[in-house]
């Protein structure tokens, strides 16, 4: 079933994919990976998925997104020049098994298309919905400089802050004098080594790290202009959509597509709650 369910999602991704439209706005000077764990339903360990996610630090402004995007979008933009059919059965079988998760489906580019501004690019559960949410965010971080810990590796420095309806403990590093971390966090005096929720249903940690010079790219697409609150409403809206796509994918039995159905209407937490 999970196979069937991966090439159907990735049928209709494919659609948008090949509308996409990639604009380089900076190159990365090193790339960090998050280990991303979640819980899909608030309050359920035994909801709980996990997801690489990569941020690109480049000399201007940074991106935040799933290895597997990463992946798909340098495949496209290798394909981009033949036929549609053709590229598409190129890409099929390099990406269909490794799909972006539902909660995973997003860019974060912070300090683009200007400094100060997060700009967020999102797509729904249905996948038919793009959305762009153009920010300008600013942390209250309250630093425990008497608290120190070794995360991967690195000297670490305790903080706390609130956002989106969550509150937060990050620990940072001096070691890495890089104003940013996973997500749309940002703002300590160093590079955000592991962060998460007071109920861990959301947390990132540093996993590696590498220095490489690579073009950062804006993938473009045709958005729908919205705030961060009607970004969460429109994912919550698109499960029905989702369901109705699900009638069209062949089950083995009554009792698979039932859980397939109640696992999307069980999503109910995102990382922003409003």
């Amino acid at each position: 079933m999970r196979y069937l369910i991966n090439i159907f999602i990735f049928l209709v991704f494919s659609q948008l994919l090949f509308a996409q439209k990639y604009k380089q706005i900076d190159v990365s000077q090193r790339k960090f990976y998050y280990e991303y764990t979640f819980y899909e339903e608030h309050g359920n360990p035994n909801s709980v998925k996990s997801h690489q996610m990569v941020l690109e630090v480049g000399s201007q402004c940074s991106k935040f997104y799933s290895t597997s995007a990463m992946y798909a979008d340098s495949l496209f933009m290798l394909y981009a020049n033949e036929p549609s059919d053709v590229a598409f059965s190129k890409l099929l079988p390099q990406v269909s098994g490794s799909p972006v998760p539902a909660y995973c489906n997003y860019y974060v580019y912070k300090n683009y298309p200007e400094k100060g501004t997060t700009l967020f690019t999102g797509t729904d559960m249905s996948i038919e919905g793009n959305f762009l949410v153009n920010e300008k965010i600013k942390f209250n971080w309250e630093i425990d400089d008497n608290s120190d810990t070794i995360i991967s590796g690195l000297s670490c420095i305790k903080a706390k802050t609130q956002f989106a309806g969550r509150n937060y403990i990050a620990w940072f590093t001096l070691a890495i004098p890089i104003n940013d971390g996973p997500y749309k966090f940002y703002g300590l005096p160093g590079l955000i080594v592991f962060l998460h929720d007071s109920k861990k249903e959301h947390v990132f940690k540093l996993v590696s790290m590498k220095n490489v010079k690579k073009p950062i790219y804006f993938v473009d697409k045709d958005f729908i202009t919205t705030d961060a609150k009607g970004f969460v409403k429109a994912l919550e809206a698109s499960k029905a959509e989702l369901i109705r796509m699900l009638d069209n994918v062949t089950f083995s039995d009554d009792a698979m597509k039932y859980k397939a159905v109640m696992r999307v209407q069980r999503r109910n937490n995102f990382i922003e709650l409003y």
